[in-house]
């Protein structure tokens, strides 16, 4: 409001996202030029099962963040391992292409 330089940061919690409050303002930042950081708090409490599209992306975001780095961990480790590593290494691709 005050035309002031910066980010905006909101943080907001994963039971608020039921509410139309929290999308509201997340959807009011669409038409501000802004750079905007949300900060979304899951404590994986919930009283009923996790069900929608903003769940099930956020869900996929954070598996694919999971998997991704599980990979390059494994592909590191692998590298170590002399004489049979690179060899382990190549078949993984392999099969990951398949």
């Amino acid at each position: 409001m005050k035309s002031e330089e910066g980010k905006v940061i909101a943080v907001i919690g994963d039971g608020s996202m039921t509410a139309g409050l929290a999308f509201e303002g997340l959807n009011q930042t669409g038409h501000i030029d802004r750079d905007l950081i949300v900060v979304l708090n899951d404590n994986e409490m919930s009283i009923s099962r996790n069900v929608g599209a903003l769940s099930s992306y956020l869900n996929r975001l954070m598996t694919r963040e999971f998997v991704n780095r599980f990979r390059d961990e494994m592909k590191a480790f692998l590298e170590t391992i002399p004489s049979i590593g690179k060899s382990v290494l190549r078949f993984a691709k392999q099969a990951r292409n398949r």
